[in-house]
């Protein structure tokens, strides 16, 4: 397979079984919210996500009205597959502060010189990147929230939702959807956040996550700076910061399909094609 035809290749895919769906109504925040409790509350049990303090079992937080959010559908079943949001600066108050400020600023590493000046007009916050339990069905996928399995190479198979060892319709999601071959439902997830921070004009992210995760991340060239040590937010959790335009081209550089899939072949920050 030729250069051009992975890259339609992994646009089909996408296309065929996952749809981007903008949180900007009341309606599809709600499902957000509602996945959230799920996994935060009720699945993983994180200490301070008690589900007495969401009796209507939405999880929400002071950051969600500063924030764009984004539900990824898989088509053929119509269920929701994951939710992100990205935290939005607020126009005229620089001093306001992103969450992985506020629990780990005191860790950062005193010199990196890209944070002296970032401009906090176009800084975002990748956040509540969550996939659905029924959507991690690899190996080792399970536990994590962001269905990141330990010992799989994602970089070197694509057979994302379903191999020979979870097949779909041991899921419920029927035979329709059995065998397909997209490297990662994150991927998808990813979509949204470019989608989001194009239409946001950001330039900059921070995300707070664990190094597992950035390993997954890197596997399709996603590459962040990591600007903390490991911290204890939640557990394990390390702070990164990433220029949108520079990491966008380092995807180009090593996995282009990706970036095609990413930016919409250069719909989305059309300067970081690499040229």
């Amino acid at each position: 397979m030729n250069a051009l035809e992975a890259k339609s290749n992994l646009i089909d895919l996408f296309n065929n079984y996952f749809e981007v769906i903008s949180g900007d109504t009341r309606e599809c925040l709600r499902k957000c919210q509602e996945l959230r409790y799920q996994v935060y509350c009720l699945e993983s049990k994180i200490p301070g996500f008690y589900p007495d303090r969401y009796p209507k079992g939405l999880e929400y937080d002071l950051y969600d009205d500063r924030s764009a959010h984004s539900l990824l559908i898989h088509r053929p079943s119509g269920k929701i597959a994951g939710t992100v949001r990205v935290i939005l600066p607020i126009p005229g108050n620089s001093d306001a502060r992103f969450p992985v400020e506020e629990f780990a600023s005191h860790s950062f590493y005193p010199d990196n010189v890209s944070l002296k000046n970032l401009p906090r007009s176009q800084l975002g916050e990748i956040s509540r990147l969550i996939i659905a339990p029924r959507f991690r069905v690899r190996k080792g996928e399970a536990p994590s929230i962001q269905g990141v399995a330990m010992n799989t190479d994602y970089s070197t198979e694509y057979g994302g939702l379903c191999n020979s060892q979870s097949p779909c319709k041991d899921k419920g999601l029927g035979e329709s959807v059995q065998r397909r071959k997209f490297p990662h439902t994150i991927l998808g997830l990813f979509v949204a956040i470019v989608r989001m921070s194009a239409e946001n004009d950001l330039a900059y992210w921070y995300a707070g996550m664990e190094p597992v995760c950035a390993r997954l991340l890197q596997a399709f060239g996603i590459r962040f700076t990591p600007i903390s040590p490991i911290v204890d937010y939640y557990g394990a959790c390390r702070s990164y910061l990433g220029n949108i335009s520079d990491v966008l081209r380092e995807i180009y550089r090593t996995n282009p399909e990706i970036w095609t899939l990413l930016t919409n072949d250069g719909v989305f920050f059309p300067h970081s094609r690499g040229l």
